[in-house]
């Protein structure tokens, strides 16, 4: 008997293709450190200063390492789908104390200082950007400022890149997908594809635009922001580190009255602030390009490679880490390959079930999970109602005698002990106390008493206006507070604490932390295209039997998100809303995208309701959202 094939993890066949992809956007940034390295080098020579096995090679290298240090940040954070979060304050806190922000900022800062000694090494020495200044025979060397400016100069870059890299969410991997495109599940729509280098050319220019706006702008603010800043502090450490390797500068040597902030440094910290800036940004986009490309190689789907393909697609379709390749993948099979298709339909002998059952459980998982997320929002959780349950009292111990019995009418006889008079009189005073009535209204309150308040009243009329007391009124407080609320709200500073419509439906229906609306377009996609398929491919009638719970699925789906969108509240922040609102973008690709695999589905199977067991109520309702009335 044959040993059985092992299935491999979807994963061990996606690195490698994902290997190569990240070595063509390193590629990208290491020719772009070499057109940097020859701009900021020595140009004295006319051959040695872009001869790449000379000096301006070896500044390729070095300079290699800022966005190789980007690159490993990428890898390390990458996701796909927008957060999902209800406003961006939420983003804020929930980033705010990560260990991510502190790799992001440690990356950016450690290659900002590669930078900068690279290119205070590669400058000549008319720029003065050496350590020490070499005073006159008579005189002791002196600290230079001008490169400790430049120093703090791209630390307040890195400072600024890292806020930049969270606010866009450099760290998302795209996935471009709009109601116009769902609109068809045709082999001609999936066929179009931007390559990486015409998605480089479209944004270059406007990356160099924005770039050279921020490198001049900071520029300017820099001198302001480093003497009013860090300047006493990166002094005393440039200090620290110039007597550590024994340069004879003096223990007292202090700062200049007069900042270094000659022109010729401004301009060199544009420049330089520049290739920076221009760098970190077309790295970051060289990898998003090639990265979000399709889980292909050669041609081909990634789990092709494997002895046994259909298992390692479901191996990452119920893997988390790979699970948004693997439905990628899926939908691209069932869209171009047909040989795939068949593969998946005749493979019916395996553990855990035909392949074909498998892939069908995975994707109508993914969308029973809408209807699932919007019936359990809401809903209080599981550690809400255990404390909501009512709680038995527990009664305190007992620490008196216990209650009499018999004739309890009659006198008490007399006590006999010391105990039963002390507990007798004790008895008697606190009878003494629920007997008497309760005083008279206003009895020891001044302020309650009816002739307190007719003061108070010609107080208030002979001190205040009719205006003035209607303005100090709790309803007339409230409503201003309201006003200036609103307002606050309506404001760019307000903007931050705004729970809009489209962010608090889109984290509801498409999960959290991350959206799935890309698996889930996937998952729609794949199952009708491999449905419709089955007519002429499926040679077992292994997908028959599931049709009608796939019809099903695509409804409930359907009118559960066109509900929920009709039917949600608007929060109380999400001051500028309007009506037209409710229909977000990502909504209607998804209500877009179950639309198109009804049509699909009752186009095929329109015609054989009885024979793959369709009830003629799911018909004619799928009927009705597909738009096709009694055809």
């Amino acid at each position: 008997m044959p040993a059985p094939i092992r299935t491999r993890p979807y994963r061990e066949l996606l690195t490698p293709s994902l290997h190569r992809r990240f070595t063509q956007a390193a590629g990208v940034s290491l020719l772009l450190c070499y057109l940097e390295a020859i701009i900021i080098g020595d140009k004295s020579s006319l051959i040695w200063s872009w001869f790449p096995l000379g000096k301006a090679g070896i500044r390729t290298l070095l300079l290699f390492l800022c966005p190789l240090l980007v690159f490993v940040l990428r890898v390390a954070l990458l996701h796909f789908g927008n957060r999902s979060t209800v406003s961006p304050f939420q983003t804020f806190r929930r980033y705010l104390v990560r260990k991510d922000v502190f790799e992001v900022l440690f990356c950016y800062i450690l290659s900002a200082w590669l930078f900068t000694q690279v290119y205070i090494w590669s400058v000549p020495e008319s720029a003065s950007l050496n350590w020490i200044v070499q005073g006159r025979s008579w005189e002791r060397q002196r600290l230079n400022e001008r490169p400790i400016y430049l120093r703090s100069y791209y630390l307040l870059l890195a400072l600024l890149q890292t806020a930049l890299h969270f606010y866009f969410d450099y760290d998302e991997i795209p996935r471009p997908l709009n109601e116009a495109e769902i609109g068809s599940m045709s082999e001609e729509r999936s066929n179009v594809a931007v390559s990486p280098v015409e998605q480089l050319k479209k944004q270059l220019p406007n990356i160099a635009r924005q770039v050279g706006v921020i490198s001049v702008c900071s520029s300017f603010l820099g001198p302001f922001i480093y003497s009013f800043t860090v300047r006493k502090l990166a002094w005393r450490t440039s200090l620290l580190w110039a007597r550590f390797f024994r340069y004879d500068i003096p223990h007292g040597a202090e700062l200049s009255i007069l900042p270094p902030y000659h022109i010729s440094l401004i301009v060199r910290s544009a420049i330089s602030g520049f290739l920076l800036l221009f760098l970190w940004r077309v790295s970051n986009l060289a990898f998003t390009v090639y990265v979000s490309q399709e889980p292909l190689k050669r041609g081909q789907p990634v789990s092709q490679d494997s002895r046994d393909p259909n298992g390692v697609l479901i191996n990452g379709l119920y893997s988390k880490k790979s699970l948004t390749f693997a439905f990628w993948e899926l939908a691209l099979i069932s869209r171009r390959y047909p040989d795939r298709r068949k593969l998946i339909f005749r493979d019916i002998d395996r553990a855990g079930g035909p392949t074909w059952s498998q892939i069908s459980s995975a994707c109508l998982q993914k969308i029973e999970g809408v209807n699932v997320r919007i019936t359990a929002y809401g809903q209080p959780s599981a550690q809400q109602q255990a404390q909501s349950r009512p709680q038995e009292v527990q009664s305190l111990p007992r620490i008196g005698t216990p209650l009499k019995e018999g004739q309890v009418l009659m006198d008490p006889p007399p006590p006999s002990s010391r105990r039963e008079m002390v507990e007798s009189r004790i008895g008697s005073f606190a009878k003494s106390i629920g007997n008497n009535p309760p005083p008279p209204s206003g009895y020891g309150n001044p302020i309650s008493s009816p002739k307190t308040q007719q003061y108070l009243e010609a107080a208030r009329n002979k001190l205040l206006t009719r205006e003035q007391q209607q303005a100090i009124t709790p309803a007339h407080v409230q409503s201003q507070f309201n006003i200036y609320t609103t307002r606050f709200l309506q404001s760019w500073f307000g903007h931050p604490f705004r729970q809009t419509f489209a962010r608090r439906i889109e984290s509801v229906v498409f999960g959290q932390p991350f959206s799935e609306l890309a698996s889930i377009v996937d998952a729609v996609e794949s199952l009708t295209n491999l449905t419709t398929a089955s007519i002429k491919e499926d040679d077992y009638g292994m997908v028959a039997k599931d049709i009608p719970r796939i019809l099903r699925t695509f409804i409930l789906a359907y009118q559960s998100l066109e509900r929920f969108t009709a039917t949600l509240p608007v929060h109380w922040t999400d001051v500028q809303f309007s009506e037209e609102e409710r229909q977000t973008e990502d909504v209607l690709v998804l209500l877009s995208a179950l639309r198109c695999g009804l049509r699909e589905l009752v186009s095929s199977f329109g015609g054989f309701e009885a024979e793959v067991g369709i009830e003629k109520k799911d018909m004619r309702v799928a009927k009705g959202i597909a738009g096709m009335g009694d055809q």
